[in-house]
């Protein structure tokens, strides 16, 4: 007897149709789980990262009330400095180095490598010229040696391997070695606080700084290496080094020169207005910093995310919906920081600071409306970077940066904080506005494109 099952028109679309649908529930499984993935990554991420940035802001809460707006603008002036020296050591390789290692798999260990080649020679020779400033005497009032040990704190963590982590997927353990580095700081410091408070310093904090700063190379460098096949050095290594330094060099330009819209201004703030008004200043902006460091770790997953909607023949539709909604992402993030700084701005620096830090009510306004502009700047960014258009960035941040060094110098001699903040909300915004012009123009030729 024949135990088949007679081959009906209904048992023929059934055979017909049974195929595709499984097809498509693997798919649907399939893009569930990688979802489910990269939501747990940024479940840590924001998890760890709030907890340290929890951490960060209390801290520095508690630093600023008891050291006083002088000692807190020296702080804040030692960071603004920091930050170019760790622009220059990084050598644009923060914006690069995630798309290098994703599109050219097999060079891993030598472009990472020749990364860190080009990172230590600027090293040494930013820490050669602070050491001659120093020397020289050049407004050494400026740089005290607690103010010099901030800056090398700042600089040396250009050395980290955050690219290679976050090329691997590796953000949760690299989530928790920034923990650690936090924690140890933040020890160091409450120490004092708790014990000797009247002995907390801008010298100490700078301590505290490096040598959470040292610990967090360290731990970084043991666990990757193993895991790194590193080519010999040779001095054909160091030429490729140098090849590598100048493709980058548009790059590096750009992320010094980006550097006009958030650090130039308290320099110049300092210098026309005194380390008071930057401490104001800069207490406004530890409130908006939390926000920031919430954009930073999402970026973090965006990044290799938009290398790879970027990486072969993707068609403009699936890039348009990526942006759109990674945008949508970010600005939502912003909204439970920026609301309360937009409306009560007075409200909010009175409940976390000491009443002499209030004047900063009308920056951190301004602040909150940089933040909503950064994150789509981030986004945009990232994907002018993926796409290749590095003269674009390079451009853009030139423009931008110029305009805000004129604005700075012009606003903050009238109107101190305020000028400082609306100086950097103007020229970064109007870098931010071009990065989209030219995103929604070759979206629009490219969709051309793809319909012929």
């Amino acid at each position: 007897m024949n135990r088949e099952t007679p081959i009906t028109e209904f048992g023929q679309a059934r055979a017909e149709i049974t195929p595709p649908k499984r097809i498509l529930l693997k798919k649907l499984v399939s893009r569930l789980s990688a979802q489910k993935q990269r939501f747990q990554i940024l479940s840590v991420l924001i998890f760890v990262n709030f907890l340290a940035a929890v951490l960060t802001f209390v801290t520095n809460v508690k630093i600023a009330n008891i050291v006083g707006k002088e000692s807190f603008g020296q702080i804040a002036y030692g960071l603004a400095l920091g930050l170019y020296g760790a622009a220059v050591v990084r050598f644009g390789f923060d914006r690069t180095l995630v798309r290098d290692l994703i599109h050219y798999p097999d060079n891993f260990g030598e472009l990472t490598a020749r990364s860190l080649i080009l990172r230590l020679i600027t090293l040494a020779t930013v820490t050669f010229g602070l050491v001659i400033w120093k020397i020289t005497g050049y407004k050494t009032a400026d740089l005290t040696f607690g103010v010099m040990l901030i800056v090398i704190a700042c600089t040396i963590l250009s050395l980290d391997l955050r690219a290679v982590y976050d090329s691997w997927h590796r953000m949760k353990r690299h989530a928790v070695y920034n923990l650690i580095q936090k924690s140890s700081y933040f020890v160091m410091v409450w120490l004092v606080i708790l014990l000797f408070q009247e002995k907390l310093t801008v010298r100490w904090v700078g301590t505290a700084m490096l040598y959470s700063a040292i610990l967090y190379l360290i731990m970084q460098f043991v666990w990757a290496s193993k895991r790194i096949d590193f080519p010999p050095l040779t001095m054909r290594l160091f030429a490729e080094a140098v090849r590598m330094g100048q493709s980058n060099l548009l790059i590096w330009f750009s992320a010094i020169a980006c550097l006009s819209f958030g650090s130039l201004n308290q320099l110049v703030l300092k210098h026309y207005c005194g380390a008071a008004e930057l401490g104001g200043y800069a207490a406004a902006w530890q409130i908006v910093s939390i926000g920031m460091l919430l954009l930073t770790q999402i970026a973090r997953l965006g990044n290799p995310a938009t290398a790879r909607v970027t990486n072969g023949n993707i068609n403009s539709e699936a890039r348009c919906r990526f942006l759109v909604g990674y945008s949508a992402v970010m600005v939502m993030v912003t909204l439970p920081i920026c609301m309360p700084a937009l409306i009560w701005p007075e409200t909010v620096l009175k409940l976390v600071f000491k009443p002499e830090y209030v004047t900063a009510a009308n920056a951190l306004r301004l602040m909150a409306l940089y933040l909503m502009v950064f994150s789509l700047g981030l986004v945009a960014s990232q994907y002018v970077v993926s796409v290749r258009l590095e003269k674009l960035y390079f451009v853009s941040v030139i423009l931008g940066g110029g305009l805000g060094a004129v604005l700075c110098i012009v606003l903050i001699q009238s109107y101190k904080g305020t000028g400082a903040a609306l100086a950097l909300l103007i020229s970064h915004g109007l870098s931010i506005l071009l990065y989209w012009i030219v995103i929604l123009r070759q979206f629009l030729g490219r969709k051309n494109y793809d319909s012929n």
